[in-house]
């Protein structure tokens, strides 16, 4: 690889991991393990993903919206990298298996025509659905972008209602980033005190606002 591949490759993965790196930092990823991007973005957040991963591991990517699946396979494809595109329903144990972390990155056009409720009722069956996907012992990230950031905690306390009691959500530290803790407190309603371990990044001036709550699954 000449060197200027090489800083061209060092510079689009820096920008990939300013964009994506949140998300995958707190996966903790180790070489071995099956990774799922229920969402998965393109090139970029693929290739920052399995390199993470030695030749025991392998990621399987879920390509979703516009892109195009075959434009992605005609470029360089780790060979750690599954890459199917599956609807909601079809993303299930008897069609992919489990996973040692799952990656549930919502993109902001998700929901964008569905009233509140019903986007409400869509998260937690996503969230539901990253967390019977993962195995004892294992991890989901879950993420959401600007409009969908808001009144998240909702969502959050549901899942933690509804879902297997070994499952926990973790806190997050992110540090030197524009963060606040998830709220406890949501239209008068007092919600799961761990939620104040999930985060928001960002500020009401950004265009991109985040949403992040870490679950850690423990079923035995």
């Amino acid at each position: 690889m000449t060197s200027v591949a090489v800083d061209d490759f060092i510079s689009a993965k820096s920008i990939c991991t300013r964009s994506h790196g949140h998300g995958i930092s707190l996966l903790d990823i180790e070489p071995h393990h099956r990774v799922l991007d229920m969402y998965g973005s393109g090139q970029q957040r693929m290739q920052l993903i399995a390199s993470e991963l030695d030749e025991r591991g392998e990621l399987v990517a879920n390509i979703m919206g516009a892109l195009s699946l075959e434009s992605i396979e005609r470029r360089c494809t780790p060979q750690n990298v599954v890459m199917t595109r599956l609807s909601d329903q079809r993303l299930s144990l008897e069609e992919i298996g489990s996973f040692d972390r799952v990656l549930l990155d919502i993109p902001a056009l998700i929901g964008r025509h569905l009233t509140s409720r019903q986007r409400s009722e869509r998260l937690v069956s996503l969230l539901l659905r990253a967390i019977s996907l993962c195995r004892d012992g294992g991890r989901v990230v879950y993420m959401t972008h600007g409009h969908l950031a808001q009144n998240n905690e909702m969502v959050i306390d549901q899942v933690i209602n509804d879902a297997h009691k070994g499952v926990a959500l973790r806190n997050i530290v992110l540090p030197h980033m524009a963060a606040s803790a998830g709220m406890t407190l949501c239209g008068g309603q007092q919600l799961d005190p761990r939620i104040a371990g999930t985060l928001h990044i960002g500020t009401k001036a950004s265009c991109d606002n985040r949403f992040l709550a870490v679950f850690e699954c423990r079923y035995n």
